[in-house]
């Protein structure tokens, strides 16, 4: 009886006829066969199954409380609010206002669904929150191509327990796009089946108009495809020409921005000539760890322990999951790209994936380690914040509340940071408009101040009390979350002396 040959064409299955197995541009690397249907089956088993099921029950619904919580506008969602309103279709494919910058496309889809369903906080918060079921199907997908059995849902665990993407899927800001964007690209480059050039160029051309960080992604896979085949110099030509386009007419006016420049400085990526460089730089290695694994001292050991060992002992293929943190943290180095927190969303598919498979390999390779590691590994899923928010839904500003005090007085000053949500509240949010019908309060004036964690605005908040107290008036001072009002009431003058 013949041999019946496999259907699907591997490394394995022709070791050293590499050219004669593969014609050009079917010449996927070891790493995407890596990738392929021989990776052992997942979520076999009924626990495995259950596991997952469980596993994503518990992650969406989290996400969904903290949405439909619908905490207040912060200053930065606020002023991107106000541009949504205030412009037209067109208009968003131009620099924004109020020192904001969004992909154009992402602002689109946001200002679709401020028309629909109205400018509140949580038709705006959608898009965000799209991003992160795509970053769900995005790191399952790439997941189940690496991994096997539970060590597939790590990734995913490390996605529901982190603490920034649930404040970003729930943001007007598009870095939750960003994140679900970066993993579908993942899981895109990681099929095993043969992919279409002219798929890849119209959809890499778009991608930076959807996720700016996306770029690095996308960069990460066409240097890869590249070394297989000559031909990915026509997508990638593309995406350097739509990036191109967006630089021009949008992005150009933002990099050059000194305020931006001055409020990212701390996280550019420095190249070390001094001691306080290098200080700055194990800050920025300190935050991208905490960022991906979690706050606590265990959570920090734990995952610089799997990159370390990952870096030394995981095949060189699997490294390629850090490509596109490297290609960012390369292009930091000349101030064009900030290291900050949310700007970095988009590096943690790989990130957790390579930690996956570092644990994994790990587990496997010293057996006296297996304890510890699970427990490590428990120690870390279990010790962020975010279990409390089941019940508590967290927020970041106190605009609504500003707003409504704003409103009750005929003449309030406002502090320039508390302009846009107060402006927000009483311009462009249906449910506050109505608070300025009700009776005005006239025997004392009202000073509203927002981002207090500023020394800017705190300085001010002194100085304004001081001043007020210096004239004889009576000075009540609110604390909010990150706001504060003075009421002033000061005596009347008396013009008959």
């Amino acid at each position: 009886m013949p041999r019946l040959r496999s259907p699907v064409r591997t490394w394995s299955s022709a070791p050293n006829s590499r050219q004669s197995r593969f014609p050009p541009g079917e010449r996927l690397s070891s790493f995407i066969t890596f990738a392929s249907h021989h990776s052992p089956p997942i979520i076999r088993p009924n626990g495995h199954r259950l596991a997952l099921y469980l596993l994503l029950a518990a992650g969406l619904l989290l996400w969904t409380i903290n949405l439909l919580f619908a905490r207040p506008l912060f200053i930065d969602e606020a002023n991107v609010a106000r541009n949504l309103f205030d412009r037209d279709f067109a208009g968003l494919f131009v620099p924004l206002d109020h020192d904001q910058y969004a992909p154009p496309l992402y602002l689109v889809v946001t200002k679709l669904c401020g028309e629909l369903l109205g400018y509140g906080e949580i038709p705006l918060r959608l898009p965000a929150f799209l991003g992160g079921l795509l970053a769900v199907g995005g790191i399952w997908a790439s997941g189940r191509r690496l991994l096997s059995g539970y060590w597939a849902l790590l990734p995913l665990a490390l996605l529901f327990v982190n603490p920034t993407v649930l404040r970003y899927v729930g943001e007007v800001k598009p870095y939750g796009l960003d994140l679900g964007v970066a993993a579908i690209l993942l899981a895109l480059h990681l099929r095993p089946r043969r992919q279409k050039l002219w798929a890849w160029a119209v959809g890499g051309a778009l991608i930076p108009w959807i996720s700016l960080p996306g770029v690095f992604v996308l960069a990460a896979i066409g240097l890869w495809r590249l070394r297989q085949d000559i031909r990915w110099m026509l997508p990638i030509g593309g995406w350097l020409l739509s990036f191109g386009v967006l630089y021009y007419f949008v992005l150009g006016a933002s990099v050059g921005s000194g305020y931006l420049n001055d409020f990212h400085a701390d996280y550019f990526l420095p190249i070390p000539t001094d001691w306080n460089e290098v200080e700055q730089l194990g800050r920025i290695l300190r935050r991208l760890l905490r960022l991906g694994f979690g706050f606590t001292v265990v959570a920090l050991i734990w995952g610089a322990t799997l990159m370390l060992y990952g870096a030394l002992k995981l095949p060189t293929k699997q490294l390629w999951l850090l490509l596109p943190l490297g290609v960012a943290m390369a292009v930091s180095v000349f101030r064009v790209y900030s290291l900050i927190d949310r700007l970095m969303l988009f590096a943690l598919p790989g990130l957790w994936l390579f930690a996956a498979l570092s644990a994994r390999g790990l587990y496997h390779a010293v057996r006296a380690l297996r304890l510890p590691l699970l427990i490590l590994t428990a120690l870390t899923l279990g010790g962020t914040n975010i279990y409390r928010q089941f019940y508590a839904p967290g927020t970041y500003g106190d605009g609504r509340r500003l707003a409504e005090i704003a409103l009750r007085y005929d003449d309030p000053v406002l502090h320039p940071d508390a302009v846009p949500v107060v402006d927000y509240y009483t311009r462009i949010h249906l449910r506050t408009k109505h608070l300025a019908d009700e009776s005005q309060i006239t025997n004392e004036s009202v000073r509203v101040y927002d981002v207090t964690t500023r020394r800017s605005t705190r300085q001010a908040i002194r100085r304004d009390s001081s001043g007020a107290a210096e004239r004889g008036c009576e000075v009540v001072q609110e604390e909010l979350f990150r706001a504060v009002v003075l009421r002033i009431r000061c005596p009347a003058r008396n013009y008959d002396r």
